[in-house]
């Protein structure tokens, strides 16, 4: 019976068997680790600069590339894809309200990005993405002479003429040419509106839009 007792008492106490005691220790912490799926790690470590935009032009998302380009205030500041001052602002809005109206599905701009740098700008939609747009950038490069002899030998142009085509998408000035080609500037601006008569389009601006796209 004492014995009986003394079980009791111990039991009350917290001396009964190890498997009926509480456990202080606690638990492992365990960390979640953010996932990514293959589209994200793609999208951000792609070489090409790439947006994704709404209807507007805003920038909603952007991948590394595209950050370096915004960071160096060629497109992308203040969260607007291209600001309202660029002289490609207007061409971008066109091209968003005929997207938006499903016009087209994808388009092309190529814009200024500085004196004498230039970038192809893509911009398509999704069925599956509604009020969004995507856009990559492309910087241009300057053409080679045999690029410019395939374009100037659709709009038939001269021999001079592909010779300036060469220099002007080169970044080169009406000055520069003429000094480089030893003639004078009236010569090079009549040979660059010759340009724009055979391919269709007006000004400068024209005539680089429409050789690089060929390109």
């Amino acid at each position: 019976m004492p014995d009986d007792h003394l079980r009791r008492e111990m039991g009350e106490r917290g001396g009964g068997a190890p498997s009926e005691r509480r456990s202080f220790a606690r638990p492992p912490i365990t960390r979640s680790i953010p996932r990514f799926s293959e589209a994200e790690v793609w999208f951000e470590n792609d070489e090409t600069a790439r947006f994704v935009l709404d209807l507007n032009g805003r920038v909603l998302s952007s991948n590394a590339a595209a950050r370096a380009l915004a960071a160096c205030g060629m497109l992308g500041s203040g969260g607007v894809f291209i600001c309202s001052s660029h002289r490609n602002r207007l061409e971008l809005d066109m091209l968003l309200q005929r997207l938006a109206d499903e016009h087209e599905k994808a388009g092309r701009i190529l814009f200024r990005a500085g004196d004498d740098a230039w970038c192809i700008l893509d911009i398509a939609t999704a069925p599956e993405a509604p009020n969004r747009a995507f856009a990559s950038v492309r910087p241009v490069k300057p053409l080679d002479e045999g690029k410019v002899a395939a374009v100037g030998g659709v709009f038939g142009l001269t021999r001079v003429e592909k010779s300036v085509l060469v220099r002007l998408t080169s970044g080169e000035a009406p000055k520069d040419i003429s000094r480089k080609m030893d003639m004078s500037i009236h010569t090079v601006r009549s040979h660059l509106r010759s340009i724009c008569m055979r391919m269709g389009v007006k000004g400068i601006n024209g005539v680089l839009r429409l050789s690089f796209l060929m390109a």
